[in-house]
């Protein structure tokens, strides 16, 4: 059925006889092959490309507005231009894709009387973005949340109010690109990115990188207030905060305020984090050995290729908290 569907669109983009154009609406193609096919200026809308493989295709101009490409494997196929407003793309492989010039906005699609079936901005959540060209790309609101964005070419894209919470960003090209609004917090930053950007205009998570003195104060004050049941010292609040690559192994960090912490390739080995609120944190790398995590908050924190051996998870004695995680 694709085959006879490509052979057609291909004859209607050469003006051939008999050519036709794709146009799908609401189709599953969940699983398809669509390595090398070109869909340049189709249709498919509304469609599901959930599990898809899609290498080194070509959908130019096409209007793919909400559709679903979970899981799908686009590596090295050309969306330049097309209309994807509203589409997902969570835990795809985008490596080496080009999206540039894309709109990558919000969208929804109605139904026959005008209620909406679906609304969603664009979603890249824990997708995979090496060598992605989104240049020139309309990508308001879109979300990056534990995405790899390596080598990314976000030169001159609107990234106003996107957010990248627990992504790692790695050499990430942004000269020329729109940021008002844009949430930083909580993203791993490698290479000079934070150079070629107003940061002013976003929010970020950089704006304490904490020195060894800092972090045993900081730390000498928490023990303190643990100990006295919180009449002395002071609770450690890291929320936001970079604190990658720091040796915090045997620590004790119950229930210190950690959310949207930076804590990528950390040493957290034997600490103890009981109830300790890591909401959103980005801990990608880190060691977590042998830490103990019981009554932990973890909801929306990227784990990716952290050491989890050993961990305590499960409940806090003698509380009702017990250690939250996504999925």
């Amino acid at each position: 059925m694709l085959e006879k569907l490509h052979t057609l669109h291909q004859r209607f983009l050469k003006t051939q006889p008999h050519g036709r154009r794709a146009l799908l609406r609401s189709c599953d193609l969940h699983g398809l092959n669509f390595n090398g096919l070109d869909f340049s200026a189709a249709e498919f809308v509304a469609c599901d490309f959930t599990g898809a493989t899609a290498r080194g295709a070509v959908f130019r101009s096409a209007n793919i507005f909400s559709a679903r490409f979970d899981d799908a494997d686009l590596s090295g196929a050309d969306f330049g231009r097309a209309d994807l407003r509203g589409a997902t793309f969570e835990r795809a492989n985008l490596t080496d894709t080009r999206l540039n010039g894309a709109d990558l906005r919000d969208g929804a699609v109605l139904d026959g009387e005008g209620a909406s079936e679906a609304s969603s901005g664009s979603t890249f959540v824990s997708a995979l973005l090496r060598g992605t060209n989104m240049s020139g790309c309309k990508l308001k609101n879109a979300d990056f949340s534990g995405a790899v964005l390596e080598g990314t070419d976000f030169s001159s894209a609107d990234l106003r109010a996107a957010q990248f919470a627990g992504a790692e960003i790695v050499d990430a090209n942004l000269r020329g690109a729109q940021l008002a609004d844009a949430d930083l917090r909580g993203a791993s930053v490698s290479g000079d990115m934070l150079k070629q950007i107003d940061v002013s205009l976003a929010k970020t998570s950089r704006v304490l990188k904490l020195d060894d003195k800092a972090l045993i104060m900081h730390l000498s004050d928490h023990a303190q207030w643990i100990e006295s049941g919180g009449n002395a010292g002071k609770r450690a609040n890291f929320a936001d905060c970079d604190l990658s690559g720091l040796d915090l192994s045997g620590s004790n960090l119950s229930a210190a305020q950690m959310d949207r912490a930076v804590l990528a390739g950390a040493r957290l080995a034997g600490a103890r984090l009981l109830a300790a609120d890591l909401r959103g944190a980005n801990l990608i790398r880190a060691d977590l050995t042998s830490a103990d995590l019981r009554g932990a908050d973890l909801k929306g924190a990227n784990l990716r290729n952290a050491t989890m051996t050993g961990v305590m998870i499960g409940g806090l004695p003698g509380t009702s908290r017990v250690t939250l995680m996504s999925g």
